[in-house]
C-alpha cells in the first residue's frame, strides 16, 4: 500500500506510440533540385528583363527630351524668321526676356533677317542639354549656333546662344 504521502501512478491505458520520431523524407530529391531550378532561372530571367526595359525606358526618354529641346529651338528660329518677335521671346527663360525685347530684335536683326535654319536633332547633347542650329541670316555668312537650354517646371525654354 502506497503511504498517504506518495502518488500513485497512472493506471495503463492504450495510449498512442508513434511509428517514428521525424516525419518521412522523400529519398529521391530529383524534384527538388528541379524546383529550385526553374525558380532560380524565372528569377535570372526577370533580373535580365528588368535591366533591358531600364536600358529602353531610358533610350526612350533621352529621345523625348531630344525631340522636346528640338522643338523648342524650331519654334524659336521659325518665329524669329517671321518676325514675329514676341512669340521668339515666350521661347527665352526670364533672365534672357529682360535683356531681348521686342525693340532689341528688331534692331538686332534689322537688314539681317534669318532666311533659313537647320537645328540638327542628331547633334544634341542632352546631357549638357544643347542643341546646335545652322542658321544663314541675310548678308551674312552662315552660323552654327549653339542653344543652351533648361527646363522651368513643365517646359523647356532657351538660357544661352541666343547672340
Amino acid at each position: 500500500m502506497p503511504s498517504p504521502t506518495e502518488v500513485p501512478a497512472p493506471p495503463p491505458g492504450p495510449g498512442v506510440v508513434t511509428p517514428f520520431a521525424a516525419p518521412p523524407r522523400d529519398r529521391d530529391l530529383r524534384g527538388l533540385w528541379i524546383g529550385l531550378g526553374v525558380g532560380g532561372l524565372v528569377l535570372v530571367l526577370c533580373c535580365v528583363g528588368g535591366v533591358l526595359g531600364g536600358g529602353f525606358l531610358l533610350s526612350g526618354l533621352e529621345g523625348v527630351a531630344r525631340s522636346q529641346l528640338t522643338s523648342v529651338v524650331d519654334d524659336y528660329l521659325g518665329a524669329v524668321q517671321a518676325t514675329e518677335y514676341e512669340t521668339a521671346r515666350g521661347h527665352l527663360c526670364p533672365e534672357l526676356q529682360r535683356s531681348h525685347s521686342v525693340a532689341w530684335y528688331e534692331e538686332h536683326y534689322k537688314g539681317s533677317e534669318v532666311i533659313a535654319y537647320v537645328v540638327h536633332e542628331d547633334r544634341v547633347d542632352v546631357n549638357l542639354v544643347q542643341v546646335p542650329a545652322t542658321v544663314k541670316r541675310r548678308g551674312l555668312p552662315e552660323t552654327l549656333m549653339t542653344f543652351t537650354m533648361e527646363q522651368q517646371t513643365t517646359r523647356w525654354v532657351i538660357c544661352g546662344g541666343v547672340d
